[in-house]
């Protein structure tokens, strides 16, 4: 089910009435019911894989803590990561290998598969693995209830795409599943109309400035790409964390909280700020779970710059099964070991004017990597980005409105727009009600006359 539909403007007001008049034992069933209907819309074969993960992490948690014999805990562990990382392997990445093999040595290992990549398996593979491994590492205790950790797995504001929670975060509030004050659903409402707004009004209407361009782009001069991967930052931006506010928001409607993903990122003066404010749930999964078990920091300067690069590489190949996802790891692993090399990646500068200059170079570097992400090729990519970097003589096409766009995006973020949004609306019950209707009114005419484009990371 997407967010921005018809069926979800029901779904969500029915699923947080029900869950407020039901007692605090009867909740859970509720969500956990509510959630694999959520995943049934787009397809009931597929929650197979959901439930197959459950089980398999359920197990292997239960495994790690029956015993005090190292390689039984080892081979729980073992066993969580063949699964996940194999089931994962195998729908996103196996043609993605198959055809570099084929490219570098002209033969296959196996055939093309063709298969379809299963809603939100990256993000619950990544969840369900954390939890495995926190056990392993005693963090937290493996749950007795299979119930605990089917709905820690499929809780549905964030199932799809994120913010990937901790277990000891998470189930604890499932477990109590406590009254919702109004202060709370109220702000949890305000930011699904936050999000929502963000994702019709200003995500979907740059992205067809965005396929317009990077469908043709030898049509277009150099600004008008640049324009047009100006409208692409605004769009993935103003995309994925519009799901992330609806997703924490409809979570907020019922009590229960999630962490924030991002925090102003396009503010960033260094790219390792910017990585800090970005898809934070992500960033903190793959210091803490891949980065520091290499070693992090801690086996002198060449170790930690292979350790970002390594991390930064598995980062982009995480997000997608091709070369330009690698390379775009890849040019944000070579900036941020170049940011420590020269010592400019800790505490932003003072200085306003150096403050600015930093600023300008973090924002057009993410920019200029935009165009690996977006680009539906390496060779389009090329193209793209020698046009933008000569300033290539040509038509703007696109028109200025995703400078507009763009403007309006950092001045919502200066002024912290959302913030005072959401502080109004929880302090006003009346108005929360009447934004509540209008919204409901407004997204409805909308899903009704014009397609739903799929949110970006839903591909992932």
């Amino acid at each position: 089910m997407q967010f921005n539909s018809t069926l979800f403007l029901f779904f969500l007001p029915a699923v947080a009435a029900a869950y407020w008049f039901l007692q605090p034992r009867h909740r859970r069933y509720l969500l956990l019911l509510s959630s694999y209907t959520f995943y049934w819309v787009w397809s009931v074969p597929f929650s197979g894989l959901l439930l197959l993960s459950t089980l398999v992490d359920y197990f292997a948690a239960r495994v790690i803590v029956s015993s005090e014999k190292t390689w039984r805990r080892r081979a729980g562990l073992l066993l969580s990561l063949v699964m996940n990382l194999g089931i994962l392997g195998l729908f996103k990445y196996s043609d993605f290998f198959s055809d570099t093999s084929y490219s570098l040595f002209g033969a296959r290992p196996w055939p093309n598969l063709g298969l379809v990549l299963p809603l939100g398996i990256s993000f619950y593979t990544f969840q369900t693995m954390s939890y495995t491994i926190d056990v392993y590492r005693g963090v937290i205790q493996a749950k007795k209830s299979l119930l605990d950790v089917a709905l820690y797995v499929s809780f549905f504001p964030q199932l799809v795409a994120g913010p990937i929670v901790r277990a000891g975060t998470l189930i604890p509030q499932l477990q109590e599943c406590a009254d919702p004050s109004s202060d709370r659903f109220l702000k949890g409402l305000s930011l699904v109309i936050w999000g929502l707004a963000k994702k019709v009004f200003f995500a979907d209407a740059m992205a067809v400035v965005v396929n317009e361009a990077y469908r043709s782009p030898g049509a277009f001069g150099g600004p008008g790409l640049l324009l047009a991967t100006y409208a692409f930052a605004v769009q993935i931006y103003c995309d994925f964390s519009a799901y992330s506010d609806i997703a924490i928001g409809a979570a907020g409607m019922m009590g229960i909280d999630l962490p924030k993903n991002f925090d102003k990122p396009y503010l960033a003066s260094s790219v390792r700020e910017f990585w800090r404010r970005w898809h934070i749930s992500l960033s903190t999964w793959l210091r803490d779970y891949l980065y520091i078990p290499l070693g992090g920091n801690r086996k002198g300067e060449f170790r930690t710059y292979l350790n970002l690069m390594i991390t930064m590489l598995l980062g982009g190949l995480w997000h997608g099964a091709g070369w330009s996802w690698v390379l775009w790891g890849g040019a944000h692993g070579i900036a941020l070991s170049g940011e420590r090399w020269l010592g400019v990646s800790g505490v932003p500068p003072r200085n306003p004017v150096w403050r600015l200059v930093r600023w300008l170079l973090a924002f057009h570097f993410v920019c200029l990597t935009w165009v690996l992400f977006r680009a539906r090729s390496l060779e389009n990519a090329g193209v793209i980005l020698s046009r933008i970097l000569t300033m290539a003589p040509g038509e703007i096409h696109v028109g200025f409105r995703p400078l507009l766009f763009l403007i309006l995006l950092l001045a919502a973020e200066l002024g912290k727009v959302r913030e005072r949004w959401t502080s109004a609306l929880s302090r006003r019950p009346a108005l929360a009600r009447w934004a509540a209707y209008g919204a409901f009114l407004v997204f409805l005419l909308v899903f009704a006359k014009v397609p739903n484009p799929e949110f970006i990371y839903f591909q992932f």
